[in-house]
């Protein structure tokens, strides 16, 4: 089941797509996600968890709410193989989540982002995998030092 897209992006701006409206994104709700919640050990996911993210988040939907999925990375992050499983549990819990439609997007970690947005940089592949299935979702980047807030449309 593929949900149609409820935000756009303009010129790093939010958009209701209904009735383009400008929707300020520090106003949606920031649902932190653990690393480890998801995946309890490498491709074994913690469904009990999932479904219980996915309850609260239909929950929201009552209320015509929006949340961010904010993915924190709180397991060694240091190599491909541990992205592609970090990545990979993200997708996973994007998938228990696909019809919940309070879900604006997902916060990039600046672990997967300092890169920037170049081909086959970490941050494409997060966005390229999840959008496969799921290309509803605005992703979106916290400020840095270095890089300013982002909001980005795939």
């Amino acid at each position: 089941m593929k949900l149609d897209p409820i935000f756009t992006v303009k010129e790093n701006k939010l958009y209701k797509i209904a009735d383009d409206t400008e929707v300020d994104a520090a106003s949606l709700k920031k649902i932190e996600v653990l690393w480890s919640q998801v995946e309890l050990e490498p491709e074994s996911y913690n469904e009990e968890f999932l479904a219980n993210l996915r309850e609260d988040l239909k929950a929201m939907e009552v209320k015509e709410s929006f949340a961010i999925i904010v993915p924190k990375v709180d397991k060694p992050l240091e190599n491909a193989e541990q992205t592609e499983l970090f990545i990979n549990a993200f997708n996973h819990c994007a998938r228990r989540i696909k019809d919940c439609t309070s879900v604006a997007g997902f916060e990039l970690p600046a672990e997967i982002s300092k890169n920037g947005f170049a081909e086959d940089s970490d941050a494409q592949n997060f966005i390229d995998t999840l959008a496969k299935k799921h290309a509803q979702y605005v992703y979106f980047t916290t400020a840095t030092e270095s890089v300013p807030a982002t909001i980005v449309k795939y």
